[in-house]
């Protein structure tokens, strides 16, 4: 009985310990992402706010199937079955925001900020905001979150910029339909 009190206190000693530390840990975790464009940054916009072209080139779409979207949503399954869900909350010149929710977690701010840099590029910023709860399980998933998804975020950014490029090289009867709007009358 003796051995199992010291294994308790030990226990809830090291629970105590952590919690104290991830209470130090910041609740929100921001991880972004960037790629530069040589292409027209009416261009880079109409890619990004067309959901229907996003299986193309990001990866998280990248096994999906049973894929549904609108001109504001889109809904795909994994491979395992399990429904995703991301929604256009805002749109406006300088990008799009959304709202990315995988399976039955809780919904996350995503979105893209497009800027143009000099006269011949265009820079496109992914980024994921995740509110994290209290526990501290959960902070500590906050100070690798960056190295999870990093490499997919900027595995579709390169992804997206490759098809941009190959779309302008493009002749113009060949390429994206949703540009169609692009050209001057």
């Amino acid at each position: 009985m003796r051995n199992v009190k010291s294994i308790f206190f030990v226990l809830l000693g090291l629970f105590l310990v952590m919690l104290a530390i991830s209470s130090l840990l910041p609740g929100t975790v921001m991880n972004s992402r960037w790629v530069k464009v040589g292409v027209p940054r009416e261009q880079v916009s109409a890619t990004v706010r067309n959901l229907e072209t996003w299986p193309e080139w990001n990866l998280l779409l990248a096994d999906a199937a049973d894929v549904k979207s609108t001109s504001t949503s889109l809904q795909w399954k994994d491979p395992r079955g399990t429904l995703h869900k991301c929604n256009i909350i805002a749109d406006n010149d300088s990008g799009l925001v959304t709202t990315l929710t995988m399976g039955s977690g809780r919904p996350m701010e995503s979105g893209f900020a497009i800027q143009q840099n000099g006269a011949d590029s265009v820079q496109i910023v992914w980024y994921v905001i995740e509110d994290l709860r209290w526990y501290p399980w959960e902070k500590f998933y906050g100070i690798m979150a960056g190295d999870m998804k990093g490499p997919l975020l900027q595995g579709s950014l390169d992804r997206l910029r490759d098809q941009l490029h190959e779309e302008a090289l493009l002749p113009k009867s060949e390429q994206n339909p949703s540009l169609e709007s692009l050209k001057e009358p």
